[in-house]
């Protein structure tokens, strides 16, 4: 178990992924704080800066979370935020357009339902390449 209590934020309407990211990361030793809207999680960062952010890409709209991650990425402050974007879309489908994958938004993709071991080792991954950095 990590020792280091870095925050991550996660900003999914599901309140299920809520407790199922809860679990798996904080057993891993992270600090998680989850949001169901960017509205929130915006509040969220100013408050409480996260080390890293599992974004949903559908929430309220079908490209909010992508719509929030490019806002992110345009502000000089959390431009090199580590950005996993999450998704139950197909692969294929995702596949299919760069666009709406967060291509150039996000250091990783996820789909859903996640995976304990690879959403342990994909946060673990980009907060290890933003400390490298």
């Amino acid at each position: 178990m990590r020792e280091s209590h870095q925050h991550i934020l996660l900003i999914d309407d599901d309140p299920d992924m809520h407790d199922v990211v809860q679990l798996i990361l904080s057993s891993a030793g992270y600090r998680v704080t989850c949001c169901s809207t960017t509205t929130s999680g915006a509040k969220v960062m100013l408050s409480d800066p996260p080390d890293a952010l599992l974004l949903d890409i559908m929430l309220s709209t079908p490209t909010e979370g992508l719509d929030f991650a490019t806002r992110l990425r345009a502000d000089p402050h959390w431009a090199t935020l580590p950005i996993i974007m999450v998704s139950s879309a197909p692969p294929d489908l995702r596949a299919a357009d760069d666009q709406s994958t967060g291509a150039g938004l996000a250091q990783l993709f996820l789909s859903k339902p996640l995976n304990a071991k690879e959403l342990r080792a994909a946060v673990e991954r980009v907060l290890t390449e933003r400390t490298q950095a």
